[in-house]
C-alpha cells in the first residue's frame, strides 16, 4: 500500500487500527501485555499483524509508543487504562453516525496534505494524582513498503488549556 494509494477511508483506517490495538494490547494475557508494553516503552517498533487486503495483498501493521509527554511515572496499568479510554471514545465516535471523526494531517500553505500521516483526534484521557494525561493514535502508511505504522502518543494536555484560555481572553 503505497502512500499515494487511497483504498480505505479515515474511518475504516481508524476502525482497523483500533481493532488491532485492542486485540494486541488488551485481549492478551497480562504477561504478554506487559512484555509488549516494556518493548514499546523502550522505544521499539513492534510488528502486530499482517492484514490481507481485498486485492489479496498483505499489509503489515506495526506499533510504536511516544511517552515523552506523559506526566508522572508510566506503568503498564496506566498505559492499559489510557489505551482502553482512547479505544472506548474512538469506538463511540465511529458508531455515532452523526459525528465525524476528527483527523489531523500536516498541510502545506494551500491546504493540501503533505503526507498520508494522520492523527485521529479522539484522545484517551486518564488522571494520575489529578494530573491529566492524553493518549492519541496516529497512523502512517509507508511510501515504499506494504506497512502501516500505528503510533500511540501521549500529548501535552496543557496545549488545550492554554488555547482555551487565550480564546477566552481574546473574546473579552
Amino acid at each position: 500500500m503505497a502512500a499515494n494509494e487511497r483504498t480505505l477511508t479515515d474511518e475504516q483506517f481508524a476502525t482497523i487500527s483500533a481493532n488491532v490495538i485492542h486485540q494486541s494490547l488488551i485481549d492478551v494475557s497480562r504477561t504478554v501485555g506487559k512484555r509488549i508494553f516494556r518493548e514499546l516503552e523502550a522505544g521499539k517498533r513492534i510488528a502486530l499483524t499482517q492484514l490481507r487486503m481485498e486485492d489479496e495483498g498483505q499489509v503489515r501493521l506495526d506499533v510504536t509508543l511516544d511517552h515523552s509527554e506523559f506526566r508522572g511515572t508510566l506503568n503498564f496499568s496506566l498505559f492499559r487504562d489510557s489505551v482502553l479510554a482512547m479505544l472506548s471514545r474512538l469506538s463511540d465516535n465511529l458508531r455515532d453516525e452523526e459525528a465525524s471523526l476528527p483527523v489531523m494531517r500536516m498541510m502545506d500553505e494551500s491546504g493540501q496534505a503533505t503526507s498520508e500521516r494522520r492523527l485521529f483526534g479522539v484522545p484517551g484521557v486518564i488522571a494520575l494524582d489529578g494530573v491529566p494525561n492524553m493518549l492519541l493514535m496516529g497512523a502512517t502508511p509507508s511510501a515504499s513498503e506494504p506497512v502501516v505504522l500505528i503510533e500511540l502518543m501521549y500529548i501535552d494536555p496543557e496545549q488545550f488549556a492554554q488555547s482555551e484560555a487565550s480564546e477566552a481572553s481574546s473574546s473579552s
